[in-house]
């Protein structure tokens, strides 16, 4: 190694070599540092001799995977995939989950930066908002972690808000800024 890094550090290297973080998680490992643990992987890899696995063990992999194939998801979006897209507004990122073709909803999750403003905008179906962590507000009302808020199609939003920033899972269908 080209210095010496704390063990967390190190660590955050592993998974940003490995692909297992965030776009935002990995820009903040260094990325001389990533290329020295990519290039200390893949020599690992090569001396690895291949082995079959043991009977019992193979039956299961087996099995787990048929019953993968059994069961069929229709979205399977991982926590730490890095899918998210630009928001609509400075602040505001929308990584999209699900989309049901059959009735136009989307399943989303938004992200809004501390201080992020969502303008106004028009339901143009039903909207299902929870809190997952920190704030949204509006007006003099505040929801936090663990709040709903239900609001009805053709209803008129107003500016959004956030002081500490957040992270919503919202079902909608079409709302100007909220597309899958």
């Amino acid at each position: 190694m080209s210095k010496p890094y704390p063990p967390e550090m190190m660590e955050q290297a592993a998974l940003a070599a490995l692909g297992m973080l965030s776009t935002d998680e990995a820009a903040a490992v260094p990325k001389a540092l990533v290329a020295e643990v990519s290039g200390a992987l893949a020599l690992l890899g090569e001396g690895v001799k291949p082995a079959a696995p043991a009977p019992a063990l193979k039956d299961r992999l087996m099995a787990r995977v048929s019953g993968w194939e059994t069961l069929k998801p229709i979205s399977d979006v991982r926590r730490n995939e890095a899918n998210w897209m630009p928001g609509g507004a400075p602040g505001i990122d929308i990584k999209p989950l699900f989309h049901d073709r059959s009735t136009g909803r989307n399943t989303v999750l938004v992200r809004m930066q501390p201080g992020a403003r969502l303008p106004a905008h028009h339901h143009g179906d039903d909207e299902q908002c929870l809190v997952l962590e920190g704030d949204i507000r509006w007006g003099d009302l505040v929801y936090e972690k663990g709040d709903f808020i239900a609001m009805g199609k053709a209803s008129n939003h107003p500016e959004i808000h956030s002081v500490h920033g957040n992270l919503l899972l919202i079902v909608a269908g079409h709302n100007e800024f909220l597309q899958a």
